[in-house]
């Protein structure tokens, strides 16, 4: 199935989910990543796997090849990552604020682990 085989309202449903996949993978080095224990190349290539994925969506908005099956495939991914940027998100800023307020909790130092 083309783009022309699609109704307006698919059209823009893909637009929208794709606009909102670009973000939450945009989100994910800035929001998820920076509270993560990792090495600095293990950071840097997630952080390279999260922004590449956000160019593919983002260039898919501007060369759409759709089909229904494509549209409901981006609409749950959109809703999908950023559920899970913004939940991992919050459970991480707890987290770290739980690891600076308590003695009794270890503050795991991300350079000690490379």
């Amino acid at each position: 199935m083309h783009e022309h085989d699609l109704t307006a309202g698919w059209l823009v449903a893909n637009q929208i989910a794709n606009v909102a996949i670009v973000a939450g993978y945009v989100l994910v080095p800035f929001t998820v990543l920076r509270y993560l224990p990792l090495a600095k190349n293990v950071l840097v290539a997630g952080a390279f796997f999260f922004i590449t994925c956000a160019i593919t969506h983002l260039s898919m908005i501007f060369h759409p090849v759709h089909s229904v099956g494509m549209v409901v495939n981006h609409l749950i991914q959109a809703v999908s990552v950023i559920w899970f940027v913004s939940g991992f998100f919050v459970l991480l800023r707890r987290a770290d604020l739980l690891s600076r307020t308590s003695d009794d909790r270890p503050v795991i130092d991300p350079d000690s682990l490379t």
